[in-house]
């Protein structure tokens, strides 16, 4: 086993059993504030969909339709003797698990080992993520899926198993897609943008392409226009629902216009992504997930390095990962009110960040070794050149 290959071993190691402590933690005791709601409906519905399959029926209680699917999903672990909970908590911690080794493998494939380690390390132990990923909510899966695909699409593979590659691609975004359908058209955009790259690089002439498509895409955009606005409307329907709790922001701002969505995405963008801030922190939970947006600030600085550095290497997926990025802050920055729901949410799309932060961490790390090993060598030549007057004198 060669030194990468340990290395993401031991990634993928530390993120099960860090994990499967949680999901222990999360079992017995009531610490985990992720394990209700939400998590106690899915494991009712689940429970409920086992009982009937042993009786020989093939039906779901009426509880909604992500409820029943996702249910639908978790049943068979209802169907195993002991602890179904605990056995539903581990495959999600499996699958999170799974979905940070993938973005370690990206990273490392297009810069190095530390690169990946840096990567993954927020992903491993940010409390929220773990937390999270340590219930029976369907987020582990979704990341696992939108992760699997960014993997399979990125990281080369043998001619004979590209077509075989791209289909598995397509299932991972599916499975992600019908677990929660708003992304649909991030995953759309963020593919068709990668496509698009990808075709204007192998151009003769890929300015004048990108002038076309440029030209294109406000034609298009103005035709779309009708559609622009219900999905504004839309967007301000889904946070004024959210708007609610001890951890609701801005709650007195519904964007209603194309201008007012435009005018709040920075703004939304940022709370989302980094919430809660200092004036928002009430209790220890706040306190630590606000220290989970200082070091996702930082990764988003250190991001611009690594855009640069990943953009040079495979440009097509540098764009397709930044167009859902942008596309997924402006959606959820808008449509999220509560810094609770926006820490669950945010996992989502978070991953892309720490990929090119690591990268540029990574990049910039290298670039101050070399300048220390540069130092290194000009002080010891200068200090032989001394040497060497001095004993000519």
């Amino acid at each position: 086993m060669t030194t990468k290959q340990r290395t993401g071993l031991v990634v993928f190691v530390a993120a099960l059993l860090v994990r499967f402590v949680a999901a222990v933690v999360t079992t017995v005791t009531t610490l985990n504030p992720d394990s209700t709601a939400d998590a106690r409906g899915f494991a009712g519905v689940a429970d409920t969909i086992a009982e009937n399959l042993l009786r020989g029926q093939l039906s779901t209680p009426e509880a909604g339709y992500i409820y029943e699917l996702w249910g639908s999903f978790l049943a068979p672990f209802w169907l195993l003797p002991g602890p179904s909970g605990f056995y539903a908590r581990l495959g999600n911690a499996l699958l999170a698990a799974f979905a940070i080794y993938n973005v370690y493998l990206i990273a490392r494939t297009y810069h190095s080992h530390q690169a990946g380690v840096i990567a993954a390390l927020p992903m491993i132990f940010y409390p929220s993520f773990v937390a999270v990923h340590s219930t029976v909510l369907r987020e582990a899966i979704v990341l696992f899926g939108i992760t699997t695909a960014a993997r399979l699409l990125t990281v080369s593979s043998r001619n004979y198993l590209r077509r075989l590659t791209y289909a598995l691609a397509g299932v991972s975004l599916y499975v992600a897609t019908i677990m929660r359908t708003d992304n649909l058209i991030i995953y759309v955009a963020a593919v068709a943008a990668a496509l698009a790259a990808y075709v204007v690089e192998r151009r003769p002439n890929p300015l004048r392409s990108v002038v076309v498509g440029t030209g294109l895409s406000l034609v298009g955009f103005v035709l779309a226009l009708p559609v622009v606005r219900t999905g504004v409307r839309h967007l301000a329907r889904i946070r004024e629902v959210r708007a609610f709790g001890r951890a609701a922001y801005l709650s007195d701002v519904v964007p209603r216009t194309i201008i007012e969505l435009i005018a709040f995405s920075w703004i939304g963008a940022a709370y989302f992504l980094y919430a809660p801030f200092p004036w928002m922190i009430e209790t220890i939970p706040d306190l630590l997930i606000s220290m989970e947006g200082v070091g996702s600030i930082a990764f988003t600085i250190a991001a611009i390095w690594g855009v640069r550095s990943l953009g040079q290497k495979n440009l097509s997926a540098t764009v397709g990962l930044l167009v859902g990025l942008a596309l997924a802050v402006v959606f959820y920055g808008v449509g999220t009110a509560n810094y609770g729901t926006g820490m669950r949410h945010r996992q989502m799309f978070l991953w892309v960040i720490f990929l090119f932060g690591g990268i540029g961490i990574s990049k910039h790390v290298q670039f101050m070794d070399r300048v220390a090993k540069s130092s290194r060598v000009c002080s010891v030549e200068l200090e032989r050149k001394l040497i060497q007057n001095l004993s000519r004198d």
